[in-house]
């Protein structure tokens, strides 16, 4: 069912109205669906438009997924419309912009190489492993904590910031000092960075007056998209353009904060216009994305759980101007066992999916992933539902995946350290412990960590041990040299596939033709790598979709995007959305949890979590709690969620799923978006 023309007309132009707002600053807040990717297309097509110059032009979102959603909308709107010019905008990410700036100022050649952001994958079993080698650096979790502990300054300024949730017992001053000692060589050796420090060290950098972004760059038009996830770091980093003359459009939404981890706050947002006085403000309310009924929920609870200073707004769902009305459905159900819900929740996608709902249209939202996911998990295999689950456990971080990632990426850029030294410890027999004597030996002896792939090794540095597992990756670095990026996954499958043989395991290289299996063949180096980095299906269908594009050729549905129900945490759902979603587990134990509950603000960023997962359903939603479940390998009794009683409607007792006329009814409701 369209929403009518008109009303949508009406929502088009208060966009506009922000888009081309000439002021030095700008706040656009943006609800939920409420066209905030839209505003910052036309933004960049209207700038276009005034002849700024592309280059001149910079956009910046919050992580690597959404910006290249955010630079392939840019570049199709701007295209549609006649403007080819959008391809040359700026679109990265904050750190990838910061590293720009302190390369073109000349302050990266203290690494070796340009210094590459570690990843989840490359903290875990590079960094924090390697740590893990030192006398007294504790087990997984406490070098995790050590380490987290140096980011929350690096995105802060300050150590044990407000966000900070000190562990017990808190870091000591000896495990700092260790950790820093670990830290410089080692990111140097490697030259890589770790979240958070390349924004610090360029903004440390502005304020010593050694560098100026605006004139380095020649920004005149900065865009931040998802203003309300940045830290005070990221922050200073926006002053800092705006007070030298950059005009600043901010977009983002305080009821969407939910980054507290990350330390970022509301108050960002809110508190936008109190340093630039003359902001011109624009609140966009119509919402193209839910039904009115889902939209209400969502309303009563936010309204209830508001955080400080909430920006006033007043989101409204334009299909309440449809004729017939389209009011959509919200349920909510109370089961009396958490295996219960898990059981009613995988019956419920079977009979949607066989009722016609496309199983990609169908979202699993967890607030606990280690409290939730396998008895969903289970019950959803036990109901033949196909599924996605969380990406965590996708092919790039199996062993085969990585191996294969950090080959694409040595031939896209030969100076990546990280995926040499990926290629090195990854190999079967070659555990961390080998590679940290190798990264010794290379500081003691003031060796470069490249080289010992390339070039002859010197005599009496290395032990058996370790010049057999750097022979090994030497034999890989020459048999993928002089591989171009331009040349095809069916050009090199069958080396690839001997490589991981020979590196790992016969049936490692039948996981990854499995992989490829659906992949076209004609995918470039390149693009087969940006595709391995995909963290979503979403992320995956923009790199296969510009692929296909450029083959000008279709690539079958089913290839792009398998049919299948996401399963995922609520923070991974942010940006997405479904016809259906379903949030189990709204007990006081898992949302807010234990974490929270002392922090009155972390229970008002639950509240927004939960505000931004109801708000992914376009048709319906079905929330739910149980008042027993196995916690920690026992059973205990829940309580309800305190935000269960602001949903807008009473929960009822459920023993299923859904019934053949609840069914009906939502693929008929489903009918209406």
């Amino acid at each position: 069912m369209p929403i009518p023309q008109v009303y949508i007309d009406g929502a088009r132009d208060v966009q506009h109205r922000a888009a081309h707002d000439n002021l030095p600053q700008i706040r656009l807040v943006a609800g939920p669906g409420a066209g905030k990717s839209s505003a910052i297309e036309e933004r960049v097509f209207w700038l276009l438009a005034q002849r700024v110059p592309p280059a001149e032009i910079f956009a910046i979102s919050f992580t690597r997924a959404s910006t290249q959603d955010l630079r392939e909308r840019i570049r199709r709107y701007c295209t549609d419309r006649g403007q080819p010019l959008a391809s040359q905008v700026q679109v990265s990410t904050l750190h990838s912009l910061a590293l720009r700036i302190l390369r073109r100022a000349g302050l990266l050649e203290r690494y070796p190489a340009d210094p590459l952001v570690l990843d989840d994958w490359e903290l875990e079993n590079i960094f924090d492993a390697e740590y893990g080698q030192l006398p007294n650096a504790g087990g997984k979790r406490r070098r995790e904590q050590v380490r987290l502990y140096h980011e929350a300054f690096w995105s802060t300024g300050v150590y044990r910031p407000a966000n900070y949730i000190p562990p017990n017992p808190p870091i000591s001053d000896g495990e700092s000092r260790r950790f820093l000692a670990f830290h410089g060589p080692t990111t140097q050796t490697y030259s890589c960075v770790l979240p958070g420090e390349i924004v610090r060290q360029c903004v440390e950098e502005i304020e010593a007056g050694n560098l100026d972004p605006v004139q380095l760059l020649g920004i005149s038009h900065l865009i931040v998209d998802e203003f309300q996830d940045l830290n005070p770091i990221d922050l200073d980093f926006v002053y800092a353009a705006a007070d030298r003359g950059v005009r600043v459009l901010i977009a983002g939404d305080d009821d969407q904060s939910v980054y507290s981890f990350r330390y970022a706050q509301p108050a960002g947002i809110q508190d936008f216009p109190a340093r630039y006085p003359a902001t011109g403000l624009h609140t966009l309310d119509d919402c193209f994305r839910c039904i009115p009924n889902i939209l209400a929920a969502a309303s009563a609870l936010i309204g209830t759980f508001p955080s400080p200073n909430r920006i006033p707004k007043h989101l409204a769902s334009l299909y309440r101007h449809c004729a017939p009305d389209a009011q959509g459905i919200v349920h909510r159900w109370r089961f009396g066992h958490g295996a219960t819900e898990a059981t009613a929740l995988a019956a419920s996608c079977r009979d949607l999916i066989a009722g016609g709902i496309d199983p990609n249209e169908i979202l699993i939202l967890l607030a606990n992933k280690r409290v939730q996911l396998q008895p969903i998990v289970d019950a959803l295999q036990a109901a033949n539902v196909p599924f996605e689950p969380p990406r965590t456990g996708g092919f790039s971080d199996t062993n085969p995946g990585r191996l294969v990632y950090a080959i694409l990426r040595v031939v896209c850029n030969h100076s990546d350290y990280v995926a040499h030294r990926t290629i090195l410890g990854i190999r079967n027999g070659v555990g961390v412990g080998t590679c940290h004597k190798i990264r010794e030996a290379v500081i003691a002896n003031h060796l470069n960590f490249l080289n010992i792939f390339y070039q002859p090794l010197p005599n009496g540095i290395f032990d058996t041990r370790q010049t057999t597992a750097i022979d090994h990756a030497r034999a890989v670095c020459g048999q993928i040299n002089g591989w171009q990026i331009t040349e095809t996954l069916g050009q090199r499958t069958a080396e690839i596939t001997g490589i991981v043989t020979a590196s790992l395991s016969p049936n490692d290289a039948i996981l990854w033709q499995d992989y490829v299996a659906n992949v076209p063949p004609n995918i470039q180096l390149d693009e087969l790598r940006d595709l391995l980095a995909a963290q979503s299906d979403e992320q995956a269908l923009l790199v296969l979709n510009a692929v296909c594009e450029r083959l000008n050729e279709p690539i079958p549905p089913a290839q792009i995007l398998p049919p299948r129900v996401r399963l995922m945490t609520m923070h991974g759902a942010k940006g997405l959305s479904a016809r259906i979603v379903f949030i189990p587990g709204l007990e006081e134990q898992i949302l807010p949890g234990p974490r929270r509950q002392p922090y009155a603000g972390l229970v008002l960023e639950a509240a927004r979590l939960l505000y931004v997962s109801i708000t992914r359903a376009r048709a319906a939603c079905v929330v739910s709690y149980a008042t027993r479940r196995v916690m920690n390998g026992a059973m205990t009794a829940h309580t309800p969620s305190r935000f269960t009683a602001h949903l807008n409607g009473a929960f009822a007792n459920r023993f299923n799923g859904l019934t053949a006329a609840e069914i009906h009814a939502f693929t008929s409701e489903c009918g209406h978006i």
